[in-house]
């Protein structure tokens, strides 16, 4: 085995460490002496005071498994001034788990291996799409309520009460008292005590976080809490209320279960004015069971257990999160016991089973799904909350026609372009919903599922319904539906779709797009030749690429010259959408992410114009905010339940989500781990993993 010089990799230590490692080409094992670099927290003294560094340092040691990988590094270097990202191809030595002796209190250290380590944002309004490395973990954040095991998604966990008044316009919400924060590993050193939380803490993090009162927010649930919540106050130490934009007495965005698409915890903002925005930025305070350790984007992180804790003290004593980005990689680790377990690319999880890992299914029954969704189809004049003028007409997706973009505007006198494409009589609206039906009817499902998840999948039709969903059924039709959402008779090429559809049916597909007017001809080729898959590991892991591609295989089988674009969502895609100027077709999910989305909820703010400024799917129709704010204000269970499958049928009609697939949420893990049983999630990736305290080694 090749190894390296101190001094290259002296060299090399500074992008290890600061950089993000994009992908790992090759790998092998031996035994030997290596030096291995580490990132570890000093103190020293500067004019009489102690202060704490991070320092890269490098040791020799022998160890018995190791692993050479090459990867590709991205990082930041100063040319005439100004920041230049640059790539190099390098090798590390990846260090052999290491268990440490079973003594006392919390014992052993569980390594888990996963696609990328993410930045850690420790503050709210800072934060990217993407989530912080201390998520990655778990264990560190806890949550104001959770799904309780009586299946209550408002089960409270840092909260003790909530309560909204009888005109549904303010919440009250008490929080528990005595509850310490938890700082990272090394900061005791720092001689400074975060203390315990209170009322103002929470409501820091929801003000700061909230694009409504925070327009400069970029949390990942800023338009969610925007869609629901007003200005929140601290009323004393334990209680806070908040205006609410429209009643709503079933639930709140602030519970882990992710009620109305926020699924996080409480932030401790406070540490902005205690230790400076840099060093809140990048420590994650909370008061979960774990605190944060060691942590280095695009390498590993560390979380820490705690010997006592207010509600559960983890059985283990650390987990760390590496950044393997290569799948096989993953797989040599697990089989040479360098980790314990693994993010694991579903088409693989089949073979592992085989070979006699197990696959742990984290949350049971609860699957996440992907589908193809249709930005672009801005059909809301006005913000359903604020009533100001959208003006989506002059949005990039309505700069020209495209084909799976509906334009409602063309007899206004307010669209941009002049449509010219459609046949006698059919508006561009229904042109572009047969186009999305069509492409949704090639797609071949039941082949994805028996070649690609190995049976283990469960198939889809539309992200808002399917088999598994509360009220699926399967004989059900949509119905025929106006955009505004007027129910009407079918007629012509307005015919009511079938929730389980014709899957694989090119035959089907190819008479949906010639009614559309694009028939078999150089016609179509030249429509497909604007068309282009974005696609991206997103909830459901690494397998939507490969899907992607079987996707794109079989619309090429239409006549269609389809291409594909792989970017990052949380710096590409995710602002786009942010900013309703996606237009690409994306294989990734909405906000209903799995099948246990509860039957009397509304559907999420997010497919609506509610939740700007903050994030959205990039399509927006007004019968979605209507239909939203409906179901939420209403206290009775039953139009809930029917209102929510009226828009289900809405949805399944105009075909905004195409639905593709589901797999279960679980890890592939060697038999050191005797089980991970996590509370049950509605919004998550595929893990489904992010509660380490009830990890249990054998």
């Amino acid at each position: 085995m090749k190894l390296f010089s101190r001094r290259y990799i002296r060299l090399l230590a500074p992008l290890l460490a600061g950089g993000a490692v994009l992908a790992a080409i090759a790998c092998g094992t031996d035994t030997e002496t290596v030096t291995i670099v580490q990132t570890v927290i000093v103190e020293k003294q500067v004019a009489g005071e102690t202060v704490v560094q991070t320092v890269l340092v490098e040791t020799e040691k022998v160890v018995t498994e190791t692993v050479v990988e090459t990867v590709i590094v991205e990082t930041e270097v100063l040319i005439e001034g100004e920041k230049v990202v640059q790539t190099v191809i390098v090798e590390r030595v990846v260090e052999a788990t290491v268990v440490p002796a079973m003594t006392g209190g919390p014992q052993g250290d569980v390594i888990y291996s996963i696609r990328r380590v993410n930045s850690i944002y420790g503050v709210a309004y800072t934060g990217p799409y993407r989530g912080s490395a201390h998520q990655q973990t778990g264990g560190i954040e806890e949550y104001m309520f959770i799904m309780g095991a009586d299946g209550n998604p408002m089960t409270p966990q840092l909260a003790e009460s909530w309560s909204v008044d009888p005109a549904g316009t303010r919440v009250t919400i008490t929080v528990k008292s005595g509850i310490p924060w938890h700082a990272p590993v090394g900061s005791e050193n720092l001689d400074v005590t975060f203390g315990n939380m209170i009322a103002q803490d929470i409501v820091d993090w929801m003000n700061t976080g909230n694009s409504t009162t925070n327009p400069e927010s970029t949390y990942p649930d800023a338009g969610d809490f925007a869609a629901v919540f007003l200005e929140a106050e601290a009323i004393d130490a334990t209680t806070l209320e908040i205006g609410l934009v429209s009643p709503l007495f079933y639930g709140l965005p602030l519970s882990q279960f992710g009620i109305l698409g926020a699924a996080r915890g409480p932030q401790f903002v406070r540490a902005v004015d205690i230790m400076g925005l840099d060093w809140a930025q990048a420590n994650a305070t909370g008061s979960g069971p774990f605190r944060q350790g060691l942590c280095i984007p695009g390498d590993r992180c560390t979380a820490n257990a705690l010997d006592t804790h207010w509600r559960q003290v983890a059985t283990i004593a650390s987990i760390t999160v590496l950044q393997v980005p290569e799948p096989q990689t993953r797989i040599a680790m697990l089989r040479n016991g360098q980790v314990d377990m693994s993010e694991m690319d579903f088409k693989l999880v089949p073979g592992l089973i085989a070979e006699g890992f197990q696959f742990l299914d984290t949350q049971p029954g609860n699957f996440v799904g992907q589908s193809i969704l249709y930005p672009g189809n801005l059909w809301e004049e006005n913000h359903a909350r604020t009533g100001e003028a959208l003006n989506p007409w002059d949005a990039p997706p309505y700069s020209k026609d495209f084909a799976w973009i509906g334009d409602p505007w063309q007899d206004t006198g307010n669209s941009v372009y002049t449509d010219t494409n459609n046949p006698p009589g059919m508006s561009d609206m229904e042109q572009a919903r047969l186009v999305r039906l069509a492409l949704g009817t090639a797609i071949n499902r039941q082949q994805i599922n028996d070649i690609l998840l190995g049976g283990l999948g469960v198939l889809l039709y539309s992200e808002y319904m399917g088999p598994e969903y509360p009220g699926w059924d399967p004989t059900r039709d949509s119905g025929v539906w106006t955009f505004q959402g007027d129910r009407i008779a079918a007629s012509g090429s307005q015919q009511s779709i079938p929730y389980v559809l014709a899957d694989g049916d090119l035959t089907e597909a190819s008479r949906l797009m010639t009614l559309a007017g694009y028939p078999e001809d150089t016609r179509r080729a030249l429509f497909g030749d604007s068309l282009t898959l974005q696609k991206y590991p997103a909830e459901a892991g690494e397998v939507g690429l490969e899907i992607g591609d079987t996707i794109n295989s079989t619309w090429t089988q239409l006549g269609i010259n389809v291409s594909q674009l792989v970017e990052d969502y949380g710096g590409v895609i995710s602002p786009r959408m942010r900013k309703r100027e996606q237009f690409l077709p994306v294989l990734k999910n909405g906000d209903v992410n799995a099948n246990v989305f509860p039957l009397d909820w509304p559907y999420p703010p997010v497919d609506s114009s509610i939740s700007r400024p903050g994030w959205g799917v990039g399509f927006e129709t007004p019968y979605l905010s209507t239909q939203h704010f409906s179901i939420r204000g209403s206290q009775d269970r039953a139009f809930r339940e029917e209102e929510h499958m009226n828009t289900a049928d809405y949805m399944i009609y105009w075909q905004l989500y195409n639905g593709v697939y589901q797999i279960p949420r679980g890890v592939v893990a060697t038999d050191r781990i005797a089980g991970w049983a996590n509370p049950s999630t509605h919004y998550g990736g595929a893990t489904g993993a992010h509660a380490p305290e009830f990890l249990r080694l054998k």
